[in-house]
């Protein structure tokens, strides 16, 4: 069976091992493909994006260890772009400069509505005391209305923007535990999940299975959740495995829990890129 990771972050962002150092570990746990996905938001950064100055010294950097490893591990570069509109996106319109050999497309910032008196970039991503400040800056503390932005980005994404991952889908529930902003069994909650699934089959994109909330103890649960997850099996979109590392002892992390997951959903595959192309396995 193969063992993949395509959401790997190191210390050209905000991970706390060198890219050569996640590579070792992986080869030692046996981890036949490792996919780098830096964070990325071409042209510009911010303290946990890689900088716009670095994005040669990382392509070269994992070319180098393509190549001094390709006896033992599949190695992929690819970046975990954000979908900002009107300022940068998942798509080849912006990365194809550096040739990466996958996208993940993923929402950290909501921008609300411009045209209320508060508007701006939400980080929905981000520790509660942010999130609960950007709830009540940019959406007056409608938790609802700023949910469904989130949820309308994430298919504005899915439907313009070409890209193979889709990350980390419904971290909007990252802080909710917390915070209790929505309601995640709420009748508009499940239609905006139904829109999203649909949206996603008709694009062919891929959505991970993210372990990167347990692994740094940030939610209790796995990104999808197991309701949505079986929406989207409905829906008959492919799945993969990640952990969204940033940590070399966290590169597979909470698998088995994953896998589980993914079987009382109804799934028997997994996606892996093979020479450029997604293929579906048997787990």
């Amino acid at each position: 069976m193969r063992l993949a990771n395509y959401h790997t972050h190191t210390d050209f962002c905000d991970g706390g091992n060198t890219a050569e150092e996640m590579v070792n570990a992986a080869i030692e746990s046996g981890m036949t493909d490792l996919g780098f996905s830096a964070h990325a938001a071409w042209f510009f950064s911010t303290e946990w994006h890689m900088a716009s100055s670095r994005y040669a010294e990382y392509t070269d950097e994992i070319a180098r260890l393509k190549e001094k490893h390709k006896k033992q591990i599949t190695i992929l570069c690819g970046f975990e772009a954000d979908y900002i509109p009107g300022i940068t996106a998942p798509d080849p319109a912006f990365y194809a400069r550096f040739s990466p050999d996958f996208l993940i497309g993923s929402v950290h910032y909501v921008l609300s509505d411009m045209k209320k008196k508060h508007a701006g970039l939400w980080s929905a991503d981000a520790s509660a005391e942010e999130v609960a400040r950007g709830l009540e800056q940019c959406f007056e503390n409608d938790g609802k209305r700023a949910v469904q932005a989130y949820w309308r980005a994430v298919r504005e994404m899915t439907e313009t923007c070409s890209f193979d991952i889709i990350g980390h889908l419904d971290v909007i529930r990252k802080r909710n535990a917390a915070l209790r902003f929505f309601d995640e069994s709420a009748s508009w909650y499940r239609r905006e999940l139904a829109l999203t699934a649909k949206a996603i089959a008709r694009s062919g994109k891929i959505v991970e299975l993210n372990t990167g909330g347990l692994s740094r103890k940030a939610f209790d649960g796995i990104y999808p959740s197991d309701d949505l997850l079986a929406v989207l099996h409905a829906q008959g979109v492919p799945i993969t495995l990640s952990s969204d590392a940033h940590s070399a002892s966290h590169l597979t992390f909470a698998y088995d829990k994953a896998r589980e997951a993914a079987r009382e959903a109804g799934y028997a595959t997994l996606s892996y890129n093979t020479c450029g192309v997604w293929i579906q396995e048997p787990f």
